[in-house]
């Protein structure tokens, strides 16, 4: 069957929400996008949830990130139950300045009351070590600790987890690579690289930080894409037990050699091996204006010119730990006009847009896909949010 009511360009973690979210309705859906490639030389696109953990916050940098937050984390024991996967692991999540208060910490207490959220509060790194002795922070940081349900996610899991609730919804997910997109009098024919074309009334692009790549959208979206780097640190499997419990970590640092370090306790890879994952921004940090720049990155960038750097940050962040191995893995990020994702009907009337989610979409997905899938059919956002939130910019 090649035609469709809606198709969902993008088989990523928003994707595959919104996705799930309109299969509910009992039309005829379909989700379109690659699987995660086998050989990078051969693939086309990429994405950045190719991986095992990432961090699960709240308390967000606003009202509508910890909204979208609270409303993803509250589905996961249903999601779980509903798909028989697990993937979440709620250690908490601890949040640090080494150079004392900034406006996240100032704004936290604020959001936590309008949500009737719990926090820590610390004020100073020999309090929050105290806890945490495994850590290791300059004395004048401070930061909070949010407990369960904040911890980690694996994205991977999560994604089977959500399709598996669609195909049981009886959805169709098509494992191809939507390279173009026409619209008529009837709606809209998109065609894969593989040589098939789909119909469908209305479409939802969904396709992250490619989704003004590949002739999908006709007047591109104002996103700045750029890559990160991610460092993986193995851990024998005993090390990795004795950090079991600890909090996932949002390090603000900011030295002019590493910014915004994020860094998740040891799990399991499907290679067998435990790594700690630790991810930041440099000040190399490459942006990125067409498909083919993108590509280069992944297939052949030179990440390994930072794995020294990133070691040495790691180690001063963690004193105690003696990894095996490192490695080092590339993604790419995108970051929209106002900090929030976009979610809206683009000027082409019923094709609809759910991009821009600045590096926090794995947090937060299932709500942006439930948000997304909600305006395409009732052309109108939850009565808790507005349009403003999400407005489209172009460029």
């Amino acid at each position: 069957m090649n035609e469709f009511d809606i198709i969902v360009i993008g088989k990523g973690l928003v994707g595959s929400a919104a996705a799930k979210y309109l299969s509910y309705n009992k039309e005829r859906i379909a989700v379109i996008g690659p699987d995660e490639p086998e050989d990078y030389n051969q693939a086309i696109v990429f994405a950045s949830h190719y991986d095992q953990a990432r961090v699960q916050r709240l308390i967000g940098k606003d009202q509508v990130w910890t909204s979208l937050n609270l409303e993803s984390v509250r589905q996961y024991d249903t999601i779980a139950a509903q798909s028989g996967i697990k993937f979440h692991d709620p250690v908490g999540c601890l949040y640090v300045n080494p150079a004392g208060k900034d406006d996240y910490l100032i704004n936290a207490g604020s959001l936590a009351g309008q949500f009737k959220l719990d926090y820590t509060a610390y004020m100073d790194g020999a309090a929050i070590t105290a806890d945490f002795n495994d850590y290791s922070f300059p004395d004048h940081s401070q930061g909070l600790l949010e407990e369960s349900p904040a911890g980690l996610i694996n994205p991977r899991l999560l994604l089977q987890a959500q399709l598996s609730i669609f195909k049981q919804n009886n959805g169709t997910i098509l494992a191809e690579t939507i390279i173009g997109l026409t619209k008529d009098e009837q709606g809209f024919s998109v065609k894969s690289h593989e040589g098939n074309t789909y119909r469908a009334k209305k479409i939802l692009l969904a396709a992250g930080s490619f989704v003004n790549f590949l002739g999908l959208i006709p007047r591109p979206l104002d996103l700045k894409i750029k890559n990160e780097i991610i460092l993986l640190a193995q851990l024998t499997e005993d090390q990795a037990q004795e950090l079991s419990g600890l909090p996932s970590l949002l390090y603000e640092i900011d030295n002019d050699i590493t910014e915004g370090i994020y860094l998740i306790k040891p799990v399991k890879y499907p290679d067998g091996k435990y790594y700690i994952k630790m991810g930041c921004n440099v000040p190399e940090d490459i942006y990125f204006d067409h498909l083919e720049q993108v590509q280069h990155w992944f297939r052949a960038g030179n990440s390994e010119q930072f794995t020294d750097r990133l070691k040495q940050a790691l180690l001063k962040i963690l004193p105690h730990i003696r990894p095996v191995d490192y490695q080092v893995k590339r993604c790419i990020i995108n970051r929209s006009v106002h900090g929030r994702p976009y979610i809206g009907e683009t000027a082409q009337t019923g094709l609809y847009v759910a991009s821009g989610c600045n590096g926090y979409s794995a947090m937060c997905s299932d709500a942006i896909g439930k948000t997304a899938s909600y305006f395409l059919q009732e052309e109108r956002f939850p009565e808790n949010y507005t349009a403003k939130d999400f407005e489209v910019f172009y460029r």
